[in-house]
Order: C-alpha cells, then sequence, then structure tokens
C-alpha cells in the first residue's frame, strides 16, 4: 500500500482505456516511447478513488507532494516558463499533439 499523492506535471494528460493498460505496464505505448526518443518522462496510474480512471502524463514531472513524498515544491515564474518551453518544443519533435499544461492531479493510495 502506498500513501496519496499529488502528482505534479507540465505537459499533457490522457485519460487511458482499459485496452492501453498493457502497453503502459510494458513501457511499450507509443505515447511513452516517443516521449522517451526526445528526452520526456511519462507517469501513469489509477486516479479514480473509487472506480478505475487511469491517466498518462507526457512531460515533465515537477514534483509529487504527500506524506511519503516531498512537502512542498517552489518553481520561480521564470523557470515554469523555460520548463514549459522545453517541453512544448519536444513534444513538437516527438510529433504528440496538444496543448501543454501544469497539471496537479490528486492520487488517493492504494
Amino acid at each position: 500500500m502506498s500513501a496519496s499523492a499529488c502528482i505534479a506535471y507540465v505537459g499533457l494528460r490522457f485519460e487511458v482505456a482499459t485496452d492501453e493498460i498493457e502497453a503502459l505496464e510494458n513501457r511499450e505505448d507509443n505515447r511513452q516511447a516517443s516521449a522517451r526518443s526526445v528526452g520526456l518522462t511519462s507517469y501513469w496510474g489509477n486516479f479514480g478513488a473509487d472506480a478505475d480512471r487511469y491517466l498518462l502524463f507526457i512531460g515533465t514531472q515537477v514534483g509529487i507532494l504527500g506524506p511519503e513524498n516531498a512537502s512542498s515544491v517552489q518553481i520561480l515564474d521564470q523557470d515554469l516558463t523555460a520548463i514549459m518551453s522545453d517541453v512544448r518544443a519536444k513534444l513538437e519533435a516527438a510529433g504528440i499533439k496538444g496543448s501543454v499544461s501544469l497539471h496537479l492531479e490528486w492520487l488517493d493510495d492504494a
């Protein structure tokens, strides 16, 4: 069992269908592979509290907050701007479409 946490990611967030889970578990999902090829990371998991709700994040992890992780994260405005610009350019190079955002997602303990 792990503790609840808040995942902070700059990049894209995708809803994951059940038929995509095996590829994600094996790190064979096309989005994961494309992200790795340009130096981006991915994070995925079941973010549903009472019902399954799998999400995939592609971009740069800027923090994980929670009892078993960091208690705070600070990113200066110019650093956040640089991270977002870098992620945007790498996503474009990888051919992954979408609007880059700062995502904060609650992950209930499992």
